[in-house]
């Protein structure tokens, strides 16, 4: 059983391209620290100024624990941070760091 938490970033209209480039190449450090946190699965998805993520784990309080203060994870927010208006604060606290979004409908056939 997995844990899957949905966050919303706000792109710089004239930096999406920016954006999406970087992903090309993201970190091994950073991966490494997904994978630390237990994480099974991540998508980004993105449309015109919305970067989508999606994130699935085994416990999200030990992914946020494994990135939290992680210099590979900071050093990458910092940089992607620059295309943004609106996401993911590597400073803030731990708790209010990642915008999570909160579920209100689903369905499984």
């Amino acid at each position: 059983m997995t844990e899957r938490a949905v966050y919303v970033q706000r792109l710089d209209p004239d930096e999406r391209a920016a954006y999406v480039d970087a992903h090309d190449d993201v970190p091994e450090g950073v991966t490494d620290a997904m994978e630390r946190g237990g994480v099974t699965d991540f998508e980004l998805y993105v449309r015109e100024d919305l970067a989508v993520c999606i994130l699935e784990c085994e416990d999200l309080d030990a992914y946020l624990d494994a990135v939290d203060g992680d210099e590979a994870v900071a050093e990458w927010e910092a940089y992607t941070g620059q295309f943004k208006r609106s996401g993911v604060d590597p400073d803030a606290d731990p708790d209010e760091g990642i915008p999570f979004m909160e579920r209100v409908w689903s369905f499984s056939p």
